[in-house]
């Protein structure tokens, strides 16, 4: 049935290349089939394009037969459009899942995390995400689960996205992977051989973040720089595969510290009505925007309508009406003192010597790679160094070197 759905498809698309611009009667041929896959060329040959032509005529055909996939294209074309949201509406009414991944960034851009889990994990149950989407998705939902002092904090099933998304040729999930090893956060046990593969693997797999996270690592195990000097670097470009500035300086003594992510959240928590101050005896010390600071308890009222629902560890959830605010308690250790000295005086930083590391291709590095090409990725793709060591040129001491491996 597929086959000759396409079959259809193709034929049409052949004939208009010749016939000229396709009718109205061919395009809705069109459009039925394309609910099947993803050709973005049928909307543009059929006049999607035309925003009179899109709203009097398709608007109204595609929403009586339930075309999900044509339904978002025109949310996603005419987002302005009087009837742009109510068809992004449609689209996630009709469960299809590249709306609620759209919706779900917006969610997580307005900082509604929970709100964005919901539709990312209703859109992974979905069978309309291209395998680059899923992969997205199982990257996002890991980070999320990883980031330390929210709600959503949850180690053991960020850890497990990440793997999934690691064996799926993700360079980042990879990358990301690595420095937790090396790092032994989140609860995971610092193993250096097995930092150093998943990193290897990132690096093989085209991430230059990963490229220099190896020269961290290796710059380390050699002694020239301290543990935590590296664990910072790395932390920096830890869930990304985009490089870092190379020329970076940080205070020695905040060296295992994230300052950049500790401040932005601090100024985050600033802004909010209330910051999280202490823990005593069940009660929590809060400060407003004012300086003020005042004990709470369960059930205190903070305003006319603004209730404490719970106090509990390192959050407090606030009930106004059925909207919850939650405020954190952001303090690791002495870091954010640290961090926070070294803002105001950044005169006091010192440079660390990391320098990043690039593939030459040596002998030596040709043989690590052919070795490793088989544990960390598919040989049946292109991969960084498989060009350069696999080719015909390969001498007579790289094979050597392979064979004592």
């Amino acid at each position: 049935m597929f086959r000759l759905i396409a079959t259809l498809c193709f034929g049409l698309m052949g004939a208009t290349a010749l016939a000229g611009p396709l009718s109205d009667a061919a395009c809705e041929q069109l459009l039925t089939a394309a609910e099947n896959h993803a050709d973005a060329r049928i909307y543009e040959d059929c006049d999607f394009g035309n925003e009179t032509k899109a709203w009097e005529y398709w608007a109204p055909f595609v929403s009586a037969h339930n075309m999900k996939r044509a339904i978002f294209e025109l949310c996603k074309r005419y987002p302005d459009h009087p009837y742009g949201p109510l068809y992004c509406d449609k689209a996630m009414q009709l469960n299809f899942g590249p709306a609620l991944v759209a919706q779900g960034q917006k969610s997580l851009k307005n900082g509604k995390t929970k709100e964005a889990l919901g539709y990312f994990n209703q859109a992974l149950k979905t069978d309309d995400l291209s395998d680059s989407e899923v992969k997205f998705l199982t990257e996002t939902l890991g980070i999320i689960y990883l980031t330390p002092d929210t709600p959503e904090y949850n180690p053991q099933s960020g850890l497990a996205l990440l793997t999934k998304a690691s064996r799926e040729r993700s360079a980042m999930a990879n990358n990301a992977l690595g420095y937790l090893i090396f790092s032994g956060r989140s609860g995971v046990k610092a193993n250096d051989p097995k930092a150093l593969e998943y990193i290897w693997r990132a690096a093989l797999l085209g991430c230059p973040a990963a490229e220099e996270n190896l020269g961290a690592f290796h710059l380390a195990r050699q002694g020239k720089i301290t543990r935590d000097d590296a664990i910072y670097y790395m932390s920096l470009q830890a869930f990304t595969c985009e490089p870092f500035d190379k020329n970076i300086t940080v205070d020695q003594s905040v060296a295992g510290c994230p300052c950049t992510d500790i401040l932005e959240k601090e100024a985050f928590l600033r802004s909010q009505p209330y910051l999280y101050l202490d823990l005593q005896d069940g009660k929590a010390l809060i400060q407003d925007k004012e300086g003020n600071r005042q004990m709470i308890a369960k059930g205190d009222f903070l305003s006319e309508n603004t209730v404490v629902q719970e106090i509990k560890g390192s959050l407090i959830t606030l009930l106004q009406g059925d909207k919850k605010i939650f405020i954190n308690r952001y303090h690791i250790g002495q870091c954010v003192d640290k961090c926070l000295k070294q803002a105001r005086q950044p005169q006091q930083r010192q440079p660390v010597g990391i320098r990043p590391y690039h593939f030459t291709f040596t002998q030596r590095e040709c043989a690590d790679i052919l070795y490793y090409d088989n544990i960390l990725v598919d040989t049946n793709l292109d991969y960084v160094g498989k060009k350069e060591c696999l080719g015909p040129e390969m001498d007579e001491t790289t094979k050597m070197l392979l064979q004592h491996k």
